[in-house]
C-alpha cells in the first residue's frame, strides 16, 4: 500500500519587499464597458459552442458524451457567473439610488 506523506511543517508566507502602485491608469485598459462586452460575447460564445455540440451529440457527429457534457457545463457556469453580476450591478445601482443628497 502506498503511504501518502503530508508536509505539516509551516511554510513562510514571502511578499514583495516592494510594492509599486500605479495611481496613472493604463492606456491598454479598456473601460468597465468594453470588459463587461467582451464578457457577455464569451458567455454568448461558449452558449453558442454547447448547443453545437448537443446537436452535433444528437446527429451522430460526436460520439463522446463527456466532450457535450464538459461543453454544456461550462456554459452553465459562465452563464451563472454573468447572472451574479447582473445582480450585483443591479443591488450596487439600487443601493446608490436610495442614498440621500
Amino acid at each position: 500500500m502506498n503511504q501518502i506523506l503530508l508536509n505539516t511543517q509551516p511554510q513562510e508566507l514571502k511578499f514583495p519587499a516592494e510594492l509599486k502602485i500605479n495611481s496613472q491608469p493604463s492606456e491598454n485598459i479598456g473601460s468597465f464597458k468594453d470588459t463587461l462586452k467582451q464578457f457577455v460575447d464569451s458567455v454568448n460564445g461558449l452558449q453558442q459552442q454547447a448547443s453545437s455540440a448537443q446537436s452535433s451529440f444528437l446527429n451522430g457527429e460526436i460520439t463522446d458524451v463527456h466532450q457535450v457534457m464538459v461543453a454544456v457545463e461550462e456554459a452553465n457556469v459562465a452563464f451563472e457567473l454573468l447572472m451574479e453580476i447582473r445582480n450585483k450591478l443591479l443591488e450596487a445601482y439600487q443601493q446608490v439610488q436610495r442614498m440621500p443628497i
